[in-house]
């Protein structure tokens, strides 16, 4: 799973714009083609703030922050954090129920 992308693990291929209308829209889809393994602690807050592969990315983080609670992206120490945190409550009711 590691050596693939957000975009291979979703099958959702996003169509390449001429131009974007924001910076952090061509952000998440350049993002959303790199292998997981080579994502950044930024690349990982960024996709997760935006609610983009949260199910691919959550496992990740969580390693991350287990070795550096404040990992910090571009933002400040904690960032990272700050983002997971933020996952709304029903993705964390839809991993419990995958569990039992």
């Amino acid at each position: 799973m590691l050596e693939k992308s957000i975009e291979q693990l979703e099958k959702n291929y996003w169509k390449k714009e001429s131009e974007f209308p924001t910076n952090l829209i061509e952000k998440c889809f350049e993002y959303r083609k790199i292998k997981l393994s080579e994502l950044t602690v930024e690349q990982i807050r960024l996709m997760i703030s935006q609610k983009i592969g949260i199910e691919f990315l959550i496992g990740i983080a969580l390693k991350k922050l287990e070795l550096n609670i404040l990992a910090e992206g571009n933002l400040y120490e904690g960032d990272l954090l700050d983002s997971v945190l933020k996952i709304p409550t029903e993705f964390w009711k839809k991993i419990k129920r995958k569990l039992k």
